[in-house]
């Protein structure tokens, strides 16, 4: 059964306004407060600071130094604004949005402490199929001093995506409507469309979407599993982490890697295996920790 207690407990704010109407408003106040913000700041630097600002939109681009990266981690603290802002349509809070707090601080640390461990084994088995060496981006000290402000950022980004798609789209769609397909399914194929690049490969792309909604519906049904949104951040921010922070390609928000990788977005044929060896990791993590956190029934 989709529908879990757990669930029913975590989608309980969303039915006293759960209109179709709101939902909409709800998307589009979204948009707002997540949009106008930055656009609002690069339009008063592109006015008292032209050449800032077309260094700025560059690096934003091509994410490849510290400064850049942490700028760009920084946005989405507007993302999770704009959660909240859709929330408060239905006279919600940002509470409301995440679910109950210390289960979902307990899941949110088991949680990485899981995905560390797979992600390190995971990495260990991928050197031995792909001996090639990673290559050093950033020297251990400059990177290490960079941390204590890009782990508070990171923490926003992943968990302004979750507030978006596994808190707020997905417990307003599952107080609608009572078909998984829309509470579980929409949310998880807006977040795959949302990493579309136009700009590589259409083979990598169509594989990008496809591996990026199946951690999407991972993260949703953990938060389904356990009624809150404490795994599907842990697992989120785990991830990001080894990708950008430890290993991430040449040019692709590397900004704050320790090492960069051996090949670049260009090698399609080297990229498609890792990829769905990175695929299987995310469905192996993610039957480990729905096995760990599930609430006993």
């Amino acid at each position: 059964m989709l529908r879990t207690p757990a669930l029913e407990d975590f989608i309980a704010p969303a039915r006293y306004y759960p209109q179709i109407w709101r939902i909409i408003v709800g998307i589009f106040a979204m948009f707002a407060a997540y949009i106008l913000p930055i656009m609002l700041a690069f339009a008063l630097v592109s006015i008292f600071l032209p050449a800032a600002a077309f260094n700025l939109q560059l690096a934003l681009s091509e994410p490849v130094t510290p400064a850049a990266m942490l700028i760009l981690l920084g946005t989405f603290l507007f993302m999770g604004l704009g959660a909240v802002a859709a929330a408060a349509v239905h006279r919600r809070g940002l509470a409301s949005l995440i679910g109950p707090f210390r289960p979902a601080c307990r899941n949110f640390s088991r949680t990485i402490v899981l995905c560390v461990v797979v992600f390190v084994v995971s990495g260990a088995v991928v050197t031995l199929i792909f001996p090639d060496a990673p290559l050093p981006n950033m020297g251990l000290t400059e990177w290490l001093t960079y941390l204590p402000l890009a782990l508070p950022l990171l923490l926003i980004q992943t968990g302004a995506e979750e507030l978006v798609f596994r808190g707020y789209l997905m417990q307003q769609l599952a107080a609608r409507f009572k078909s998984a397909i829309i509470w579980m399914g929409l949310p998880t194929i807006l977040f795959g469309l949302a990493h579309t690049d136009p700009t590589i490969d259409p083979k990598l792309t169509a594989l990008i979407i496809c591996a990026t909604g199946l951690f999407g519906l991972a993260a949703a049904d953990l938060t389904r599993v356990t009624g809150n949104l404490g795994a599907a951040i842990g697992f989120h921010f785990t991830n990001n982490f080894f990708a950008l922070f430890l290993v991430s390609i040449a040019g692709e928000m590397s900004g704050l890697s320790l090492y960069l990788a051996p090949f670049t977005m260009e090698d399609v044929d080297t990229l498609i295996p890792l990829m769905a060896v990175d695929m299987v990791v995310v469905v192996i993590t993610w039957v480990l920790l729905r096995r760990w956190l599930r609430p006993a029934e």
